[in-house]
């Protein structure tokens, strides 16, 4: 993803005055706003996500990795000759490029290039503001899957990520302002089309993995009510649908359709900290009720997500997120309840010099009469230093372990270990 770093504008009458050199001597063009390339060299000791092999088939499992990962990017200000901001409804209007090459020098087939394209949009005048954020996702790599002893979604993730695929996600609002009162009609999509070869696991394919289609889509409003500037508490409605491909060969899915009220709050409640969360019942009909992937078409499940952001000092920071919901799994058939959970810690030593450490959780258990319940964490370790404004110089490490809260003997091949290790240089324009 880019980040869509705007030049600064004029506020009043004056035409926005022309571009200056970046830390590079060069002048771009006042239509792009941010570009920069990338090289990273990294290793990466188990790139499947498994601790076992199938036999008759290739070796998998604890294979290492070096990896090499070339990266651009550029922003484009649509919006470069539109005069000042404060003088328009529509404020900001970017699209932006990444392309991410990465090579595995033990497995050709998992070299992927990973091409994103995101179009950001704000607007305000009076009362009414808005705002769009769509990112469209399209990986060139393999149609082709590997073969596994032992299906652990959470293990071979990454795998399912490097292959041949659209992935597509928007958020978007539309707000109205009283004193202190808004009301914010809003929008959420996510989309993954996987344009991989199908098998039927069985005879010569058996251990295929299989990747299927899959979309979660709402909408709705929320009503708030600002208890002090920049704090309000929030009370929500969303109206959503989910659909799961089924494989060829199974007519099974847990297709869903959903209601979900929602109380929360937003804002910064104190100087230093910035909140938002938002929670309440997921009351879920599913279709399709003769080939249902789990028992009952009528649940009511927990929902949560929420995010803290404590600036403790101007160089500490500690940000802390979780999201709990109910999907369908990307391998087909299953209905999950997955928890994604995240705290990081980020100290500046200068104005040059950064570091943050973390973890992270993310769980997925599954509705019955599945029996699994798999968990993976994650010690995410960054140190970046800015040589200048233009130049700066990243190592990355991260340890993953994998498990399942239930016994080996239920839900065998869960367990794994991986380590990722990076260095990477970027320079931005």
């Amino acid at each position: 993803m880019i980040a869509a770093a705007g030049r600064s504008q004029s506020p009043s009458g004056p035409p926005v005055a022309p571009a200056t050199a970046d830390a590079w001597g060069l002048t771009p063009p006042q239509w792009v706003s941010a570009a920069s390339l990338a090289v990273a060299e990294g290793s990466d000791s188990n790139i499947y996500g498994v601790s076992n092999n199938l036999a008759g088939h290739p070796a998998i499992a604890n294979i290492s990795s070096a990896t090499t990962t070339l990266s651009a990017s550029v922003t484009f200000n649509l919006l470069a000759d539109s005069g000042p901001q404060d003088s328009r409804f529509l404020k900001t209007l970017t699209l932006a490029y990444s392309a991410d090459y990465t090579q595995y020098e033990a497995a050709a087939r998992e070299d992927n290039l990973r091409n994103t394209f995101t179009l950001d949009a704000t607007g305000k005048d009076g009362p009414w503001s808005f705002s769009i954020d769509n990112p469209l996702l399209y990986v060139d790599g393999s149609k082709e899957d590997e073969f596994f002893n032992y299906y652990n979604n959470l293990g071979y993730g990454a795998v399912r990520e490097r292959r041949n695929q659209i992935q597509e996600r928007n958020t978007s609002f539309l707000r109205y302002d009283w004193k202190d009162w808004f009301v914010r009609a809003v929008d959420s999509a996510t989309y993954y089309n996987l344009l991989i070869d199908e098998h039927n696991p069985v005879g010569a394919y058996k251990g295929y993995a299989n990747w299927v289609n899959r979309d979660d889509v709402n909408g709705g409003l929320d009503l708030g009510f600002n208890l002090a500037p920049g704090f309000s508490l929030l009370a929500g409605w969303r109206i959503g649908q989910q659909t799961q491909a089924h494989l060829y060969y199974s007519l099974t899915s847990s297709d869903s359709t959903y209601n979900r009220a929602l109380l929360g709050f937003e804002g910064a409640p104190v100087k230093w900290l910035q909140a938002m969360l938002l929670t309440g019942p997921d009351l879920r009909r599913y279709s399709n009720a003769a080939h249902l992937g789990l028992n009952g078409d009528r649940h009511t499940w927990f929902y949560l997500k929420g995010q803290l952001v404590a600036t403790l000092t101007p160089s500490d920071t500690l940000t802390a997120s979780e999201r709990v919901w109910h999907f369908v799994s990307s391998a087909g058939v299953y209905s999950i309840q997955e928890t994604v959970e995240s705290l990081i810690y980020r100290h500046d030593f200068s104005k040059q010099l950064s570091a943050s450490a973390g973890v992270k959780a993310l769980g997925h258990r599954y509705d019955a009469p599945t029996v699994r319940n798999d968990w993976t964490a994650t010690v995410p370790v960054d140190v970046t230093y800015a040589f200048t404004r233009g130049l700066s110089a990243s190592l990355d490490y991260s340890a993953t372990t994998g498990h399942s809260h239930l016994p080996v003997a239920s839900t065998p091949g869960q367990s794994f270990e991986d380590n990722l290790v990076s260095a990477s240089i970027k320079a931005s324009f």
